[in-house]
């Protein structure tokens, strides 16, 4: 039976079910959404503590980053390729695998985070200097 035929919603059901996976691997959903308008700033970043004063209570629970960037996370809000982003930015591909693998850093580092930021996107999250650990570490829409 197909899907028209049946009395199922299965893409709102499918569409849950997602909703409920990534929730459970850690996932917070980010968007504003007014009944009537297009969801806005929306992304996604690693579930954590908001910010410092809740780092102690939630510590052990937290999803830590080792890296304050998500670039692959950025690549994937564009929808893009490395090969792209290389082009585009005009970077090695070799430079934007590296750096999606939280590898290098310097010159290339800026330049790739003010090229994604030149295009709408919004890094968030926030690092704890005592631990070298990036909590909510992930990618939005800018307004």
């Amino acid at each position: 039976m197909s899907a028209a035929e049946s009395s199922k919603t299965v893409l709102l059901e499918t569409n849950l079910a997602l909703v409920d996976y990534y929730r459970a691997a850690g996932i917070v959903f980010l968007g504003e959404c007014r009944i009537g308008e297009t969801v806005v700033r929306s992304g996604a970043r690693w579930s954590g503590p908001e910010g410092p004063t809740q780092f102690a209570a939630a510590d052990a629970a937290a999803h830590a980053e080792i890296t304050d960037v998500s670039f692959r996370a950025a690549r994937a809000l564009l929808g893009l390729e490395q090969a792209e982003v290389a082009r585009l930015a005009d970077v090695g591909v070799d430079t934007v695998k590296g750096l999606e693998r939280g590898e290098g850093g310097g010159r290339h580092y800026g330049l790739l985070r003010g090229w994604y930021e030149k295009r709408g996107v919004e890094f968030t999250g926030w690092g704890d200097i005592s631990t070298r650990k990036f909590f909510g570490v992930g990618v939005r829409w800018r307004e």
